[in-house]
């Protein structure tokens, strides 16, 4: 359980926010989690999904497919609950985390009803991000 929250520079976090989608987008084309540069910092999708965890800012509308591909048929429940940078940040999450116990090029997401469990979530432990030399060792289409 994580008692502590380290608050996020909000440029950063405005950043972060820019970058979601086209980490997102890469990520579900091609099952590509590497670390990209962001202003003066690397970064990868798991590492924006954490800094994004807590922000209550609305997801923009124009990347709403993106979200609606990641939770498949289970969207309406991330809509409702959530709608959030977090939201979207957390179910993002819980989809990767799926994708790291079973790579295999393609991303899909949990079975079940795992957009709820994932909108309720607490922080992961650092200890579950992959490194960048841990991820070049994944089997990922080209983009």
């Amino acid at each position: 359980m994580n008692m502590h929250v380290i608050p996020v520079p909000e440029d950063l976090v405005a950043d972060c926010r820019a970058f979601f989608p086209k980490l997102l987008r890469s990520y579900l084309e091609s099952g590509n989690l590497n670390w990209r540069v962001l202003g003066d910092h690397r970064v990868s999708l798991q590492l924006v999904c954490r800094l994004l965890w807590n922000d209550d800012c609305p997801f923009l509308p124009t990347f709403d497919h993106l979200i609606r591909h990641t939770c498949g048929h289970q969207h309406a429940i991330w809509l409702q609950k959530s709608g959030t940078y977090g939201g979207a940040a957390r179910v993002v999450a819980a989809h990767v985390d799926n994708y790291l116990r079973n790579p295999n090029g393609y991303p899909r997401p949990p079975i079940g009803l795992w957009v709820s469990n994932a909108l309720s979530a607490e922080l992961p432990s650092t200890d579950q991000l992959l490194l960048e030399h841990e991820l070049s060792g994944l089997p990922i289409r080209s983009e």
